[in-house]
């Protein structure tokens, strides 16, 4: 098996690897600014990759990014507001090319999480399935008869976090109204904990997320209890939506967030009570490879659907 370099960029952290076969190799990262341009990003994570690949021949580089990449031409063609927008048209193949003398790929993150879980974690030998991941923002993909999901121009199945799912909601940053990610995102946090009657224990977190929610709600905070129950329903919701869209037997929760007891169950039961399938209702699990799912993806993304890209 060939060794890769996996780069997946996140918006408080750009993750790096060595790769090989389902393992991490060695690891590294870089700390990413509030409103980072990939430009000023670029000569810190040349001299890591460099580093990474020190003593092993590498057959090429995967990038999971955070916004949409034209399947023919392989370039970032849009990005989440004030993050890496510079990365618009920029020339990764050269800029690999020039830098590292290798070969590079790009995917949307959300499905390199999910091809990485196909591949070795969560949905080992599962052609049919939908990731709704919870973070940030919200993210998501799918899988159909065994193949990504990637559609006419590419931005098939990983906006899920722009479905509208309340008609009357809150304005989201790409323009619309009531979308799932202006409802129940971590950046979404401070306009739901502002709604809030009186003040209470969320109030005092300087920079709220999801996990500091879920933690205080199940230590009885009424606060944290609301803002819960809203972000449950709004997950379940476009949990449901894409079964319904993608036809999956399985949906898998990825994110800090899927880690809390009650988030798995809360959507699976919804799902179970609401989807309109043949058969057995589609199955909840969480993933299984955390932030390492998207690094892994690089050995799959290269060696087994190269074809499709």
């Amino acid at each position: 098996m060939n060794r890769y370099l996996a780069i997946d960029i996140g918006g408080s952290h750009i993750a790096c690897a060595l790769v090989r076969s389902g393992v991490v190799e060695r690891r590294a990262q870089i700390a990413v600014p509030a409103t980072p341009t990939l430009e000023t990003l670029l000569p810190e994570l040349q001299r890591i990759l460099a580093d990474l690949r020190t003593g092993h021949a590498v057959a090429g580089v995967a990038v999971a990014f955070p916004g949409l990449i034209d399947p023919r031409s392989g370039q970032v063609v849009s990005t989440p507001t004030g993050k890496y927008e510079d990365a618009v048209g920029f020339d990764f193949a050269g800029w690999a090319k020039a830098h590292l003398d290798l070969p590079i790929m790009l995917e949307v993150d959300g499905r390199m999480a999910l091809l990485g879980e196909r591949t070795y974690g969560a949905l080992i030998g599962q052609d049919d399935a939908v990731l709704l991941g919870l973070g940030t923002g919200i993210g998501s993909a799918a899988l159909m008869g065994g193949t990504i999901v990637r559609g006419r121009t590419g931005h098939a199945s990983v906006l899920a976090g722009h479905m509208t799912i309340d008609t009357d909601g809150p304005l989201c940053r790409c323009g619309n109204i009531g979308c799932a990610e202006a409802i129940a995102s971590t950046w979404a946090l401070p306009g739901l904990i502002a709604a809030l009657p009186g003040r209470g224990r969320l109030h005092a977190l300087a920079n709220p997320d999801l996990k500091a929610v879920l933690d205080l709600a199940r230590a009885g905070d009424d606060g944290a209890q609301a803002v819960r129950a809203i972000c449950l329903n709004a997950w379940a919701t476009v949990a449901l939506n894409l079964v319904t869209a993608y036809d999956a037997s399985y949906v898998l929760v990825t994110g800090g967030a899927a880690a809390a007891a009650e988030v798995v169950p809360f959507i699976q039961n919804h799902v179970r009570q609401h989807v309109w399938c043949l058969g057995a209702p589609p199955v909840v699990v969480r993933g299984a490879l955390g932030s390492d799912a998207a690094l892994l993806a690089a050995t799959p993304l290269w060696e087994d659907r190269h074809d499709q890209l």
